[in-house]
């Protein structure tokens, strides 16, 4: 089954339904390795009804013996070949290796190859099918074009594959075929991989840019926990050998290693330095071959790989010591995050002062927003920590991180390796239960986050434990979390989440311990402070009270605050017998928690905006369902926290097309700034933006 390929199939449809008519004509597809050539050569050869069919194959290892390619696509019709006038005849055998001595003059041989085309078309048609035409030895090409450029009036149909986007000389009519459509992409490799995690998803076919035979065969050399995004993705992929092997192995020796270069370290200038210290010779002269082969190029100051898997292809061709070697070598001549990766990349065993740069690094990332890249970071830091506790930590970061970009399968994972090397250390047992317990809240499971919460004693942990067990009705759980509570010294938090219990379980002391927590709120500053004091205050019944702690709530919070905020809001307004009002606040509620894939949160406010009285049968459509797939990866990145540079460089791209793309993005989405789209984004990946929601 061919996946995404209509437009394609459209096109080819018509050149054979021309033929049928008479009107006879060829077509070069056009495409790199892998895009689906053959397969869509293969599914028009079987459209054409009665027409005959006659097939051949460019082989790169016969592309030096003459006339090999019109052999296998002639074989099958020599029979005809007596109907073709006498010099005609004579030159098609010599050809074919039928007659003695040489082809001779090249027009009758052209001339020929096309009679015997039309003899074996007949009334019904032929289509020729001609695939990996560039391999194609030159005296079957120039015969075929020669026929190829003389159709219209025959019942001919010649499609040619091509590798590349070369054009064909003397054919002006093409298709291109380039990566699948995302959703193509999607149905391909759930058709044979089953359901992979939907950001693993997209990032394959973002870093396969779509390629059918990549998506595929890359698919089948991952793990079950990467298919699952509970680990993350190799990087670079494997598998670019297949597709881009062979052109690597050309390169000489000098040039491989500027490419080897060029695929772990994109600066141009860094990269030349780098060649020249490594004995390579004149680095610019290496770069001008790799430059020549088709791919890399140079983008401004930065190498820019022509296919994501290319990169892939040059690191599969060289060895792990030339690898690390070359890290080492780049970590000398560059600094900051660079640097870090690069003595990552050169290290042999674990070491505390890589680690440490690396986390460093994950700092850095973290502030500005770009909590992949952070977790990415963490994650090899601590695979290089060589103390235990210290590892622990950094995986326990790691899996924050993760989970704030939209990797919860892979913030699970690394929380639960974090958990196995806490070796007793109770805060840090206790740290990771807590944000255990908050990813299961977030996730939707409030019943098991309360049996993880209330196992500790931290009042943070006890005031999440009510929180879950809110959400379940678990009024028993609520009192008893309470009475701990109180054990604690006097403050705001320990004074809500304690009179809380008490006013459930009638104790007269509750209600006085919630005015008091009140008394304090004009010391609150962050959103989360607020909707406690909105619990306080509805939990004594203070309807005008909890309504204005909500609304203060909602003006310093975040998307995801906000929501919750709503959500809460609209619960009180509904129960305070003002529907008209709660719905406005439970629809913002249920639309940002739909675009965010908070779906247990969007279920709960959908059911309250229903007894609200409004039918909020369809779940609303994503604000970045206006992007295009490209807007899309780049408002991704923009998330990750990289400058339209790195876009660039990861995308394949100028910088000053990425900031074309935001320049459209930012009106289609209402918003100004890169950090509003990164906001947006993360919404949209995580039910958690930032760390304070987990």
């Amino acid at each position: 089954m061919l996946y995404g390929r209509s437009a394609e199939i459209s096109a080819l449809d018509e050149v054979i339904a021309q033929a049928r008519r008479g009107c006879g004509g060829a077509v070069v597809l056009l495409g790199e390795a892998g895009a689906g050539k053959t397969a869509l050569l293969d599914a028009m050869a079987a459209r054409g009804e009665a027409m005959k069919v006659l097939r051949t194959s460019g082989v790169e290892s016969e592309s030096d013996l003459a006339f090999a390619a019109l052999h296998q696509l002639l074989r099958p019709v020599t029979g005809l070949l007596d109907a073709l006038p006498g010099p005609q005849r004579d030159a098609v055998r010599a050809a074919l290796g039928h007659a003695a001595g040489a082809a001779g003059d090249q027009f009758l041989l052209g001339a020929g190859v096309l009679s015997l085309l039309v003899e074996a078309a007949g009334p019904e048609g032929l289509i020729c099918v001609v695939d990996d035409f560039q391999w194609a030895d030159r005296a079957s090409a120039d015969a075929l074009l020669f026929a190829a450029r003389r159709l219209d009036a025959e019942r001919i149909a010649l499609l040619f594959g091509v590798r590349g986007d070369a054009p064909v000389k003397g054919l002006s009519s093409t298709v291109d075929v380039g990566g699948l459509p995302e959703d193509a992409a999607t149905a391909l490799l759930e058709s044979r991989h089953g359901r992979l995690a939907a950001p693993v998803t997209r990032e394959l076919i973002t870093l396969t840019g779509a390629n059918p035979l990549a998506l595929n065969e890359i698919a089948a050399l991952l793990t079950p926990p990467q298919l699952a995004g509970r680990e993350p993705l190799p990087d670079p992929l494997p598998g670019g050998a297949r597709l881009f092997g062979d052109r690597v192995r050309r390169l000489s020796a000098p040039a491989r290693l500027v490419a080897l270069l060029a695929a772990v370290d994109t600066d141009l200038e860094v990269v030349l330095s780098a060649a020249e210290r490594m004995g390579a010779g004149s680095g610019a002269v290496a770069f001008a071959e790799l430059e020549e082969s088709g791919l890399a190029e140079v983008s401004g100051t930065r190498v820019r790989f022509r296919h994501p898997l290319m990169r892939s292809a040059i690191h599969e061709a060289a060895a792990p010591a030339e690898v690390r070697h070359v890290h080492a070598v780049l970590a000398e001549l560059t600094a900051g995050d660079r640097r870090a990766w690069h003595l990552a990349g050169a290290a042999l065993s674990q070491a505390e002062p890589v680690a440490l740069a690396l986390a460093e690094a994950a700092e850095r990332a973290r502030d500005r927003g770009g909590y992949g890249a952070a977790a990415s970071a963490l994650t090899k830091a601590a695979e290089l920590t060589p103390e235990p506790h210290v590892r622990a930590v950094r995986l326990k970061d790691a899996a924050v991180a993760a989970w704030l970009a939209g990797r919860p399968g892979q913030a699970e994972s690394l929380l639960a390796e974090a958990r196995e090397g806490a070796n007793g250390d109770i805060t840090l047992v206790m740290e990771i239960a807590q944000l255990r317990g908050r990813f299961e809240l977030n996730s939707g499971n409030a019943a098991e986050a309360v049996r993880i919460l209330a196992a500790g004693d931290r009042l943070d942990m006890l005031a999440d434990a009510v929180e879950a067990a809110s959400y379940v009705g678990d009024t028993r759980a609520m009192v008893e979390l309470g009475r701990r509570a109180a054990a604690h010294p006097e403050g705001f938090l320990r004074d809500t989440v304690a009179g809380i219990g008490l006013t459930l379980n009638g104790d007269a002391a509750g209600p006085g311990l919630l005015r008091r927590a009140l008394a304090r709120a004009g010391e609150l500053e962050d959103a989360a402070g607020y909707l406690w004091a909105t619990a306080a205050a509805s939990a004594l019944g203070e309807s005008d009270v909890a309504t204005e702690m909500a609304e203060r709530a909602g003006r310093v919070a975040n998307p995801f605050e906000a929501a919750r905020t709503a959500l809460l809001l609209g619960e009180r307004l509904r129960r305070a017998q003002r529907p008209g009002p709660a719905r406005a606040h439970l629809r913002m509620a249920w639309e940002i928690f739909e675009q965010a894939g908070a779906h247990p949160w969007a279920r709960r406010a959908q059911e309250e905006l229903r007894a609200a009285g409004e039918n909020a049968g369809a779940p609303p459509s994503s604000v970045l369902e206006a992007l295009t797939p490209q807007e899309l990866r780049i408002a991704g990145l923009v998330a990750d926290g990289l400058s339209s540079k790195e876009i660039a460089g990861q995308l394949f791209l100028s910088p000053r097309t990425v900031e074309y793309h935001l320049y459209k993005v930012y009106p289609k989405l209402g918003i100004s700034s890169r950090t509003d789209l990164a906001r947006l984004v993360v919404l949209r990946k995580a039910p958690a933006a930032a760390e304070d929601m987990l």
